[in-house]
């Protein structure tokens, strides 16, 4: 793996039969994947794997930002998941570290006078529950020799876009930094990609992390005229939850994914959650998992107050003149086709 020095170096340069959204000429989706890799396991690197393991999918690249680990952290784990998958020649590129504007400091200020206002009091890291910058937690398997490639996440993402225009789906599910710097440095990838699909906010009450962790970069995002744009909220994510009968059903298959997901769910007792990132992944696999959806214009609250990084919305026929961004929101799902779905890609073997 690449020095930190490095890594820290390239944020300056800041068998399954579904009707997809677009095919690429191989008949495989063509997707970027934009995440805050946290690990073992856990939401984030496991809708990694399942982009991976899915035979009609084709990651073209991933870029990694800081969020629900630092960035050194979330590079080690996603090229774990490279690795893991047999998908080595997918490119991965580290992004930024740090938001656009907000800071550790500017949320400790917010939540002194306003109380805490991140959703579940998760602060990623920022918080306690995450290590220090600097200290990897080992997936099962130890190092590895995987290395980013020598460009920023950005750069990376531009690349694609312009190397498959028409045709790349772009996969967010962490902070939006990466893919604010990307639009305003090369606004042309806008046409380009085919669809956004984004994991974040909550329509229904507080603020979420992946928008409020970088509010800034989510409106950037949220208004950025994208041909098609789907959200997978949290309000959605909660039909889901990791189960140990999950597990289970995934261990008995002694792939190499299966064995990692029984290490890091029984023998490092990694707690279980819902499936925030699974589902947002899977809606992209297979989109008749997405039962209900909602039309909404959505907006993100970004100045320095007690409401920073909280999800506003509204219809057409209540306020059309709102926000420029209408967003095809999910609201409900098959939680059976989903849990099969994700049962299936766990359990296959890496790829040759």
């Amino acid at each position: 793996m690449r020095s930190l020095r490095t890594v820290g170096l390239v944020l300056g340069l800041a068998s399954l039969a579904v009707a997809p959204a677009v095919r690429a000429d191989d008949g495989r989706i063509k997707v970027f994947v934009d995440q805050d890799t946290s690990g073992p396991a856990g939401t984030d690197s496991i809708s990694i794997a399942m982009l991976l393991q899915a035979p009609n999918i084709d990651v073209v690249g991933i870029g990694v930002v800081a969020g629900d680990a630092w960035l050194d952290q979330a590079v080690y784990h996603t090229l774990k998941m490279v690795e893991l998958t047999g998908q080595t020649h997918v490119p991965v590129a580290a992004g930024s570290e740090v938001p656009l504007l907000n800071s550790q400091g500017m949320m400790e200020r917010r939540e002194a006078l306003w109380g805490e206002k991140a959703g579940d009091g998760w602060h990623g890291n920022w918080g306690d529950e995450v290590p220090p910058r600097g200290e990897i937690p080992l997936e099962p398997g130890g190092p590895t020799a995987l290395e980013v490639v020598d460009k920023s996440a950005a750069e990376l993402l531009i690349e694609m876009a312009r190397k498959y225009p028409g045709e790349l789906v772009l996969h967010t599910a962490g902070p939006l930094t990466n893919i604010a710097l990307a639009v305003r440095l090369a606004p042309d990838i806008v046409d380009k990609i085919k669809a956004v699909y984004t994991m974040g906010g909550h329509i229904a009450t507080n603020q979420r992390f992946n928008f409020w962790w970088d509010a800034e970069a989510a409106f950037i995002h949220l208004r950025t005229p994208w041909k098609e744009r789907h959200l997978t909220p949290i309000d959605v994510c909660h039909k889901t939850y990791m189960t140990r009968e999950l597990i289970e059903q995934i261990a008995s298959a002694g792939t190499p994914l299966a064995e990692y997901l029984r290490a890091s769910y029984f023998d490092l007792d990694r707690g279980y959650s819902y499936m925030w990132d699974e589902l947002a992944a899977a809606a992209i696999i297979d989109p008749e998992i997405i039962t209900a959806t909602e039309e909404l214009r959505l907006d993100i609250d970004y100045l320095p107050g007690p409401s920073y990084g909280k999800t506003v919305w509204t219809t057409d026929r209540i306020q059309p003149w709102f926000s420029p961004a209408t967003w095809t929101v999910q609201t409900d799902i098959d939680v059976e086709r989903f849990e099969r779905l994700f049962v299936d890609l766990m359990r296959r073997p890496p790829a040759r």
